[in-house]
């Protein structure tokens, strides 16, 4: 029988589900927030499985836990980005040679950043963001865009009002992207950031775009 692990949202500890009865840690003893119990309250209809499938997770991976996703620069990144834009390289180079260049070779190592950002991202998906919302990937975009890939994996187009649910997640977005202190990177460069949805079947919904005149 496969694995499944229930992520404590306490001390981030990952539980071994073997009943649909577990619904305290057994690392920091604090209550479950996803158990079993209280998410089959709002979800009436659907089964234990459904839930393992949805909430749980096959090994111990981190989860995301947030429609919108924490963009943290790992540690290698942060380490690349400061290397190439070192302080005495930068104003060297602005001395010498003008800030055109300088904002040409700012560009260009931003774009690296970016891509192996979302390339980071990737090793961890498919990820389940909540029982509704899976995050398939992210993508570095040109234009200086970056973007989240996400399927609602209980809905069908047909049978949604797009509008509505893309106005009720728009604002939380926004102010997601405007304050959130891991995504200072991203507001410092100026960066377009959209979140992407399809339904169940793989059909487009919608999607929101965050640009920097929404958060600056």
């Amino acid at each position: 029988m496969k694995t499944s692990y229930l992520r404590c949202n306490t001390c981030g500890h990952h539980n071994e589900i073997k009943t649909e009865h577990l619904t305290f840690c057994s690392n920091c003893k604090k209550k479950l927030d996803n158990n079993f119990f209280d998410w089959h309250q709002r979800n009436s209809d659907k089964s234990y499985l459904d839930f393992k499938q949805s909430v749980c997770t096959p090994d111990k991976q981190p989860v995301i836990e947030n429609i919108q996703p924490k963009f943290k620069v790992s540690k290698t990144v942060k380490i690349l980005f400061g290397a190439i834009l070192g302080v005495a390289f930068y104003f060297s180079l602005k001395y010498y040679t003008g800030e055109s260049i300088v904002r040409y070779i700012q560009s260009i190592t931003y774009d690296t950043v970016m891509m192996t950002a979302a390339s980071e991202i990737n090793k961890s998906c498919p990820i389940m963001i909540d029982s509704e919302t899976r995050l398939d990937n992210a993508i570095s975009l040109p234009n200086n865009v970056f973007q989240y890939n996400y399927t609602l994996i209980n809905m069908l187009k047909k049978n949604i009002d797009i509008k509505s649910i893309k106005n009720q997640l728009e604002p939380s977005v926004i102010n997601f992207v405007k304050t959130n202190p891991d995504m200072e990177i991203q507001r410092n460069n100026k960066t377009t950031i959209n979140y992407y949805y399809k339904d169940k079947s793989g059909v487009y919904l919608f999607t929101i775009s965050v640009s920097p005149d929404k958060y600056l």
